[in-house]
């Protein structure tokens, strides 16, 4: 029969390896987390911003009062190994899947989140081939009402949100989308349909792709450009606002 002197040293000994087991997992994870990161890193480079005028009241137009009916996200995409760069994102899939044109499904969303908003924005793409001529890839994103859901809606929701009398959009949009995180989910099996589409299986070790979320970096200092339905636009915030700041 064994004292409590030994079974406290056998039940120490355990909790230490389950301790040493847990933290090489974690170890391992942040491991493949970095190492992805050090792969592949996405920028956010331009925001842009279609306003139209509209009347809101019998009284007609206030002066100022303007309504976002398209904003455009134009997202670089770096490969930062000697290997191809596979990567691609196609919501068009999630938005119109009766338009569906894409044997790979959506392969990745690109999330905007501010709070509890959490829009995943537009994008549309044929084709999920490896690059090897380039070390980037430019991807467009976007939210605008002719691409949304007829059962569910978001972007439509998500406009009407600025529609009210009596106040230029560009400072609060511009502060808004300042606050939101930009975030690229793969979705692992679409990858993993193409992959399975080489016939020389040995290509894949050639291949970079993403298999875990990016936090994509934002232009800093951060602008947008915001343009209305008369060609004019300009680029908020304003140099004296920035040198202010």
């Amino acid at each position: 029969m064994k004292s409590d002197g030994e079974n406290m040293n056998i039940t120490s000994i355990v909790i230490i390896k389950r301790v040493i087991g847990f933290t090489c997992v974690i170890l391992l994870l942040l491991t493949n987390v970095y190492a992805q990161e050090n792969e592949i890193s996405i920028d956010l480079e331009l925001v842009s911003v279609w306003e139209s005028e509209y009347q809101p009241s019998p009284q007609g137009l206030i002066k100022g009062d303007t309504l976002p009916e398209i904003i455009n996200f134009e997202f670089i995409v770096y490969n930062h190994t000697d290997k191809a760069l596979m990567f691609g994102s196609n919501s068009h899939l999630y938005y119109h899947p009766d338009w569906n044109n894409s044997e790979y499904g959506e392969i990745g969303r690109f999330l905007m989140i501010n709070g509890a908003d959490t829009i995943s924005l537009y994008t549309k793409m044929s084709g999920l081939g490896a690059n090897t001529l380039y070390d980037n890839e430019v991807i467009w994103g976007s939210i605008e009402s002719f691409h949304d859901l007829e059962t569910h809606p978001v972007f439509r929701p998500f406009f009407n949100r600025w529609n009210y009398v009596g106040k230029d959009r560009g400072k609060e949009l511009y502060n808004y989308l300042k606050d939101c995180q930009f975030l690229y989910v793969p979705i692992p099996a679409d990858y993993q349909r193409r992959l399975d589409k080489f016939e020389d299986k040995s290509m894949i070790n050639q291949i970079t792709y993403p298999r875990d979320t990016i936090q994509i970096k934002k232009k800093d200092p951060f602008e947008i450009i915001v343009s209305d339905s008369e060609e004019e636009y300009y680029i908020y915030p304003p140099i004296s606002i920035k040198q202010d700041e």
